[in-house]
């Protein structure tokens, strides 16, 4: 390597190791150190702020370098993760004491143990605890999508097959860390965690089959099928998940779920547009807070965080699951043992995580300490669980599932549980016998010294005898003056060195004794990592029993979360049906109630949309509520299909396949769409996919454009929505004329925001009623934001000026046609064929009129074409 000339043995390492990794920094062990050096010395110390200083000379210029300590690491990462950077760890491989015992020369080998990108981490401090990890893979094969996700922290791992909106929707929905995909697939927003894989050796499938007959030798299974049905797509995109994993992981395989194909099937569908109008999980500045999710969460541990974030993000629209997770949480609040089980839950460990770290070879003693805990909290649950619903009965069984371990690791994990194994201490004492001692050569040496003096001054003889430690021979015996020569008759004592008042002498278990307890701190670390190792290994024997309790214990904090929930008197179990039923009484949105300050109640609305009246039109002032009330009936809608409580006082629901949301629409200016077009792009999607079980809400269609164009695109949705995808549907509109189509359209309702005037000012009541809005009230608006009063009153003047022109003028043509006219010939035609009966006519008869009819026609258009000469 041209670089690498004149280097260092240990820099010409570093340089063979970079140019394998280049795009990533390089943690390089050194001591107690990672160093960096050159660019990534320089990235790494403005990223971190950390000094950047220079080590040594290369090719006559001085060397960056900065470095991080070893025991912070994480630390350190967790920045530069968040940072964008990927991170390949360099560790030492082998001993120092060893390569010099076996007479090696030069440095230590090193290599990359591991690649640290922010797809693949599985460390506590660089993980969110209440948010899965995605590392997710995009195929584009025979013109469809195939999608594959893995979680190396927890074991997730599924897989999808979509079209180019539903890769759109899986995104938003799975939020991934890291994505692996072609330059040519879009990736829309998250376009900036495509991940460059062209210089990696990965070692992917050659084709669908070999895709198809790799993964399934990687689960121990004859064929794929087992798992499911599987596409070509969703193969070959799960094969290249798998092998930039093993990649990263430098050929080390996390404990995986067994694949599972997800797909939309028994999924409510909700594009990407909708997910993020609605905010379920993630609210604009990308926290948890102001989301859906953050307002119902009730969950105690991590683990139930994420299952409860995957219950919210994707609600189902199937019956059957859904009414089991009723049940569950039903029980839970009826039979009284909500809080009980909360209790046990509070403060659980991340059990899932803690098994992805101990498969991976990263197991510390606190990782075993989760496993204990998590075992425990399975097994005080287990009693708890009340009959009657299939999901605890279910999850009982899988609460229990090693006892023995348990057991043992009771009995040999010592308490706190140290963070580092080679800090010591994580083995309780009285587990191992043989550590036991080691620990107390180590630890207590001048106690045993004491006893063993004792023990040889008894064996020889002399009182006087004492056991001292010299710095050249080590412990010696130390015997005076009139004892030597009693002591010389001993062959086993050796005299070493007279003294004036004694002498020395060395002895064969002493001389062993002084070994031993100079190599004893050495040999307890190591029998410690032997025991830790054994102890790993009981676990790994039961992983996937061990997965099954942790997912049953997130199960459980989910349920006893949504009871909870519907404790707190404001959220009701909504009866769901396979029907198009759609009735709420006294609705809340449940984000912005729970934002309100303490004593100020939300006004709740109902929302009847049943089959004879499914479209409801809604009119109101801006400041009046149309928006919350949308997305409000939105959210309730995820929330029933989630299992979970809503906040109403009775909600029927007949199952919802597909949910629009176009409220609030925005520019895409990277793409180079104005607001208008997304919001024509967001209403094409719906008219081309909604159905009649299908729930949609739109706000202020054709607002973006001229009065005229918005007033006739909104009316042209709205007639859409109502005769040919006959939704559900909620419809919010400042075109107080589209009114006087619920006299043409039947299944039409119009409803407003009820307003109240009193003294000139305005007040909004927050209240769904029927009728329409008898003016926008946007002046009154505008002075509520602030507006200058010269601009408010010229504007109030325009105002009154265009209503009185606007009533003196002929109504828009959309609503005022004018009845057909007809000439007399025309009307002497129509009035000959409705004088006819042609059931009383013979086949002649009939022919022969059917002749003369003809030639009426024949006139009138010649009639025509000579007034247009």
């Amino acid at each position: 390597m041209k670089e690498a000339a004149g280097a260092s043995p240990a820099m010409a390492q570093w340089f063979a190791l970079k140019a394998q990794h280049e795009d990533a920094l390089l943690f390089f062990r050194m001591g107690d150190f990672y160093e960096l050096f050159f660019a990534d010395a320089q990235a790494a110390s403005a990223a971190l702020d950390i000094a950047l200083t220079a080590r040594g000379q290369h090719q006559g210029q001085p060397v960056p370098m900065c470095g991080v300590p070893v025991s912070q690491a994480e630390v350190y990462l967790a920045r530069l993760i968040r940072r964008g950077f990927r991170v390949a760890i360099v560790e030492q491989l082998e001993d120092p004491a060893e390569a010099k015992a076996r007479g090696a020369k030069g440095p230590l080998r090193r290599g990359v143990v591991r690649l640290v990108t922010p797809g693949t981490l599985t460390e506590e401090a660089l993980l969110e605890a209440g948010r899965a990890n995605f590392c997710t893979a995009i195929v584009a094969h025979e013109g469809r999508f195939g999608v594959a996700w893995a979680d190396i922290s927890t074991g997730q791992f599924e897989t999808e097959q979509a079209d180019a909106d539903g890769l759109a929707a899986i995104l938003g929905r799975l939020d991934p860390a890291e994505i692996l995909a072609a330059e040519e697939i879009p990736l829309g927003p998250h376009a900036a965690r495509r991940v460059e894989t062209k210089r990696m050796a990965l070692a992917l499938p050659l084709n669908a089959e070999a895709a198809r007959r790799e993964l399934a030798q990687k689960f121990g299974a004859a064929s794929l099928d087992a798992f499911g049905d599987f596409s070509s797509a969703e193969a070959l995109a799960a094969g290249f998940v798998l092998a930039y994993i093993e990649a990263t992981q430098m050929g080390s395989q996390p404990r995986l779920s067994r694949p599972a194909s997800a797909g939309l099937s028994g999924q409510l569908a909700m594009d990407a547009a909708t997910r993020q109008s609605l905010e379920l999980a993630n609210a604009r500045g990308g926290t948890e807070a102001g989301s859906l999710l953050g307002a119902i969460k009730r969950t105690v541990s991590p683990a139930g965080a994420r299952l409860l974030a995957s219950w919210v993000t994707a609600p189902l629209c199937t019956l059957e699951p859904l009414l089991a997770r009723q049940a569950a949480w039903l029980a839970l609040r009826d039979s009284g043992q909500a809080e009980a089980v909360r209790s046990v839950l509070r403060g659980a460990p991340d059990m899932a995580r803690a098994l992805g770290r101990i498969s991976l070879g990263r197991a510390s003693p606190r990782d075993l300490a989760a496993v204990k805990a998590g075992l425990k909290a399975g097994l005080a649950l287990a009693p708890l669980l009340p009959d009657g619903a299939a999901l605890l009965e279910t999850s009982a069984a899988a609460l229990t599932p090693a006892p023995n371990l348990l057991t043992t690791l009771q009995a040999a994990l010592a308490e706190p549980a140290p963070l580092r194994l080679d800090e010591g201490n994580a083995i309780a004492t009285g587990f191992d016998g043989e550590l036991d001692a080691e620990r107390a050569l180590r630890d207590d040496t001048r106690r045993i010294i004491a006893e063993f003096q004792t023990e040889l001054a008894q064996r020889y003889g002399v009182a006087a005898l004492k056991i001292r430690h010299h710095a050249q021979l080590g412990y010696v015996l130390e015997a005076p003056a009139g004892a030597v020569d009693s002591l010389r008759a001993y062959p086993e004592l050796q005299l070493r060195q007279g003294m004036a008042n004694g002498a020395r002498f060395t002895q064969p278990e002493l001389s062993e004794l002084d070994r031993r307890i100079t190599e004893a701190g050495a040999r307890a670390g190591a029998r410690e990592r032997l025991v830790f190792s054994w102890l790993v290994k009981q676990v790994l024997d039961v992983a996937e029993k061990l997965a099954e309790c942790s997912a049953a214990l997130a199960l459980m904090d989910v349920l006893q979360s949504a009871a909870q929930l519907s404790l707190s008197g404001r959220y009701c179990c909504p009866v769901l049906s396979s029907d198009e039923a759609f009735s709420i009484t006294a609705g809340c949105h449940p984000v912005v109630e729970a934002a309100l300050p303490p004593g100020t109640g939300f006004i709740p609305n109902a929302c009847e949309l049943p089959p004879s009246q499914r479209l409801m039109l809604l009119t109101g002032p801006n400041m009046a509520g149309k928006s919350t009330f949308l997305r409000q009936n939105a959210l309730l809608v995820v929330l029933a299909q989630a299992g979970l409580p809503v906040p109403a006082e009775e909600m029927r629901l007949g199952l919802v396949d597909r949910l629009f949301s176009r409220v609030g629409a925005a520019d895409d200016l990277a793409s180079g769409r104005s607001t208008f077009m997304v919001e024509m792009t967001e209403t094409a999607a719906i008219l081309h996919q909604a159905g009649p079980k299908s729930f949609v809400i739109v706000d202020e269609i054709g607002r973006g454009t001229g009065t005229r164009d918005g007033l006739s695109i909104a009316q042209a949705v709205l007639e859409s929505l109502h005769n040919q995808n006959r939704s559900r549907a909620i419809f919010a509109t400042h075109f107080h004329e589209l009114v006087q189509l619920s006299e043409s359209l039947p299944r039409l309702k119009a409803h407003t925001m009820r307003v109240k005037e009193f003294r000139g000012e305005v007040v909004f009541m927050h209240e769904v009623i029927e009728g329409a809005a008898q003016k926008s009230w946007g002046v009154h608006v505008a002075r509520l934001a602030g507006v200058p009063d010269a601009v408010l009153r010229r504007a109030e003047t325009l105002l009154k000026a265009a209503e009185r022109q606007q009533n003196a003028a002929t109504p828009l043509p959309l609503f005022a046609c004018p009845p057909p006219t007809a000439s007399p010939e025309t009307e002497s035609l129509l009035l000959a064929l409705l004088a006819l009966e042609p059931d009383n006519l013979s086949p002649r008869e009939a022919l022969d009129q059917l002749y003369q009819l003809r030639e009426q026609v024949r006139q009138i258009r010649s009639g025509f074409t000579e007034n247009a000469s």
